[in-house]
């Protein structure tokens, strides 16, 4: 059994994540739980934690300077950071400090359990492997390079967002200068086949989000052959520049032909998306097509309409949290999507013809 620390200053928040946590599945146990970095820090060595889930803001030892401190003292310890803001300075210092996810509340049950499996995976295989886990970071452990590889990585995926490709070339020039000066003392080959595997893991992340599935743009066996024959940065740096092409090029193609749209893939995005704040607007807006078209096609499709799918999914979910995870109602509304509690109540009662506590108490 692998250790895990919880420390988060809300107790509520601690709870959720002790009730969504797959403990016994894998092979976990919650060895203890902190209000604060400072008792945080202690517990750690004290109850010798594998692996610690803490928020970012919190009394004492702040977010940022609590993952410095963990990553200083314990530098086997897999973190999970989870915080109610997504910021860019948090989600930098995560990534220096080695976190293995960053998680934004409310907690998804799906997300936090991927990321402790995670963090076994990494420490199973770290105990067995002498070269144990590999993390960015690990490559630029100068905060200067850091800060700057960090700046270029944000750069491209922005121009990835604008499908703008002289932009993504022109970034990629200045990142082969950077790594030219930046890996200079560093085994060449191995370094370019992380940064490689880093950059194609942002680009899986972009087109999940755009809802294109990753097997139309390369094949990975493809992608897999042609990192491992990087032997130079002006190499990797084209090699990445010819993906990220054909990307670009692939998903320009697709939202020509989104006037043919296909339901399944909306029913898709419903099913990934209904716990966020999406509407038939704006699901129209993700698809390239007018509401109306949306709304009569997809009501013909299924027989229901987008915002009866949409309320019935957060409501399976919402039974899903109330009856097998036994989480507070709070909790459940912010989780599936609700931030007024008050009109949760309603949604749930009309939709069951309970409340929650009544059908928690009935099941």
């Amino acid at each position: 059994m692998l250790n895990v620390l919880i420390i988060d200053d809300e107790p509520w928040s601690r709870e959720v994540v002790k009730r969504l946590g797959e403990w016994e599945r894998l092979q976990l146990f919650v060895v203890g739980e902190a209000e604060d970095g400072t008792e945080g820090l202690k517990q750690i060595e004290e109850l010798k934690a594998d692996i610690v889930v803490t928020d970012m803001r919190m009394p004492g030892i702040e977010g940022v300077e609590l993952l410095k401190e963990m990553n200083k003292q314990f530098p086997t310890l897999k973190i999970i950071v989870m915080s109610g803001y997504d910021d860019f300075v948090y989600l930098k210092q995560a990534i220096h400090s080695r976190a293995v996810d960053y998680l934004l509340k409310p907690i998804d049950p799906d997300e936090l359990n991927a990321s402790l499996e995670k963090c076994v995976s990494e420490l199973v295989e770290a105990r067995t492997s002498e070269n144990g886990t590999w993390n960015i970071p690990l490559i630029f452990t100068d905060s200067g390079f850091l800060d700057l590889y960090l700046g270029y990585r944000r750069q491209i995926y922005g121009y990835l967002l604008e499908l703008n490709e002289s932009a993504i070339f022109h970034t990629l020039e200045k990142l082969e200068n950077f790594l030219e000066k930046a890996i200079q003392n560093m085994p060449v080959r191995n370094m370019l086949i992380k940064v490689g595997h880093d950059y194609t893991r942002m680009l899986e992340e972009f087109i999940s989000e755009n809802e294109v599935g990753f097997d139309h743009i390369w094949n990975k066996k493809n992608e897999e052959w042609s990192l491992q024959n990087w032997h130079s940065i002006p190499q990797a740096t084209e090699g990445i520049g010819h993906i990220y092409m054909d990307a670009i090029n692939t998903i320009k193609a697709l939202r020509k032909n989104k006037n043919r749209l296909d339901l399944t893939e909306v029913q898709a995005y419903i099913e990934r998306h209904y716990q966020d704040q999406i509407s038939l607007d704006t699901i129209a807006h993700h698809f390239f097509v007018s509401k109306e078209h949306l709304s009569r096609s997809f009501k013909s499709f299924t027989g229901e309409n987008i915002s009866d799918t949409i309320i019935r999914r957060r409501m399976e979910k919402a039974r899903e949290l109330i009856v097998e995870h036994q989480l507070a109602i709070k909790n459940v509304a912010e989780i599936t999507g609700y931030s007024d509690i008050a009109y949760f109540y309603r949604v749930f009662k009309k939709h069951y013809g309970l409340t929650p506590g009544e059908l928690r108490n009935e099941e």
